[in-house]
């Protein structure tokens, strides 16, 4: 093999072992950069996760709200209901009292 081969060769060995080499730190980078990126998908995920939850909590806390909100409009009728059967009881009351005293 003639010199000039071997240099020729030498320069390209060279070449790719720089290739190589910076191939290397671009992948150590990208490790990183993915690294990172888990880092904020878990981070992500967990609020997530916690704002299902309180979501959940919510829907529970309005289904319980629109069922006191139902008991309590069914004690408004009843109390109206008791009310006027009081009122009509004292007024009937009143009136055979004022006749028996007549």
């Amino acid at each position: 093999m003639d010199l000039a081969r071997f240099e020729v060769l030498e320069k390209r060995i060279k070449a790719l072992a720089e290739a190589f080499d910076h191939t290397q730190a671009d992948n150590r980078q990208l490790r990183q950069h993915v690294e990172r990126l888990e880092q904020t998908v878990a981070a992500q995920q967990q609020t997530l996760e916690q704002v299902q939850r309180e979501r959940d909590d919510l829907i529970q806390v309005g289904e319980a709200l629109n069922t006191l909100q139902h008991e309590r409009e069914v004690i408004q009728q009843k109390l109206r209901h008791m009310l006027a059967t009081i009122e009509w009881l004292e007024k009937h009351t009143a009136i055979s009292g004022e006749s028996q005293a007549d």
